[in-house]
């Protein structure tokens, strides 16, 4: 006859075992792979959950035992629980994964897409993050619809219902939630992109894209939450996609310069020819605008070759300065409002 005394007391001591083992299995795993890695920081985060999971399925187990069927019958005499925890467990080490990569997201997608540009690699994570999440929640979803037993023709049933519900009574979640998705196939913007949407008059960094909402950081580091149904019907302006931006400088001299026009004009278009910041595909150009009410009006203009905004205003900085050089060298000076009184 089968010693059920021997097997009660087997359980704790093989859950302990396995327990230690998966522990130090993972530990010394974990320890033979590169510091800092991915792969290592996944290992080490699973080594706490997993042996927590082991023991305290382990343990319910073998306490489900102790009480016997009398007391709570169950069909494979508390199996089923274990088996259960066993899968609660597996989902908190997968949670915990989730947690870890997206706290060093930036790190971790450089090693995992070494060659691809800083918000493909930010986009691809942010993708990664939803389709796992979505995966987690169907997983647990057919768990439950399982343990409940459910039959397919409720399911359908439900589902009809649910149809329902989201035709008459969530038209505007399903409209932002269409429009996450189009976000992510479209991809309008990723996470790290700046943007302006004109007719809010909003403008930010992009901090997270949800299904429902995405959040930007606004220059005073505010968080701004939109419902994505925005971006499918409102005009987005993609600042980070600027391939060059334009350096637009008027300024003027006084009337008594005229003759200084040409040779200043001369001067800073070579200025602009040999400048290595300057887009010499998009031609820059200086020229003599306008006669003002007291100044002779000129205008400098160039594009930037680079989409980057400190190279924008480091090349306009300097060009302000160049001007002022090149308008003194010709003993020319800028003009300033002036009121000549004539006394009869």
């Amino acid at each position: 006859m089968l010693d059920f005394s021997a097997l009660r007391l087997s359980i704790p001591l093989v859950g302990g075992l396995l327990a230690a083992t998966v522990g130090l299995v993972l530990q010394l795993l974990g320890r033979r792979l590169t510091a800092g890695s991915l792969g290592r920081v996944l290992v080490l985060r699973s080594r706490l959950s997993l042996t927590v999971t082991i023991l305290v399925s382990f343990g319910a187990w073998w306490l489900l035992t102790l009480l016997g069927p009398d007391v709570l019958p169950l069909p494979r005499g508390g199996a089923e629980v274990r088996d259960e925890l066993i899968f609660i467990g597996l989902i908190w080490t997968l949670l915990r994964w989730k947690g870890e990569i997206w706290r060093q997201a930036d790190s971790y997608s450089q090693q995992v897409f070494p060659k691809l540009p800083h918000r493909e690699r930010l986009f691809l994570f942010d993708l990664s993050d939803k389709l796992f999440t979505v995966l987690v929640v169907v997983i647990i979803g057919m768990e439950l619809l399982r343990l409940l037993g459910t039959p397919t023709a409720l399911i359908a049933t439900a589902g009809g219902f649910g149809a329902a519900a989201l035709g008459f009574g969530a038209r505007t979640i399903v409209e932002n939630g269409l429009s996450g998705i189009s976000l992510y196939i479209n991809r309008p913007f990723v996470v790290g992109d700046s943007i302006r949407i004109p007719s809010e008059d909003l403008n930010g960094t992009v901090q997270a894209i949800s299904w429902f909402y995405s959040e930007l950081r606004d220059p005073e580091r505010q968080p701004i939450f939109i419902p994505n149904s925005i971006f499918t019907i409102k005009p987005i302006v993609n600042i980070a996609r600027i391939d060059s931006r334009r350096v637009w400088i008027d300024f003027g001299l006084r009337y008594d310069d005229r003759a200084a026009i040409e040779p200043i004009i001369s001067e800073l278009r070579e200025l602009l020819k040999a400048h290595p910041l300057v887009d010499h595909q998009k031609a820059p150009a200086v020229h003599f605008v306008g006669y003002g009410e007291s100044r002779l009006n000129l205008r400098l203009l160039c594009y930037v070759a680079s989409g980057e905004i400190t190279t924008a205003w480091d090349l306009q900085q300097e060009l302000l300065l160049r001007i002022g050089e090149v308008v003194e060298k010709h003993q020319a000076a800028m003009s300033f409002p002036t009121q000549t009184l004539i006394q009869t």
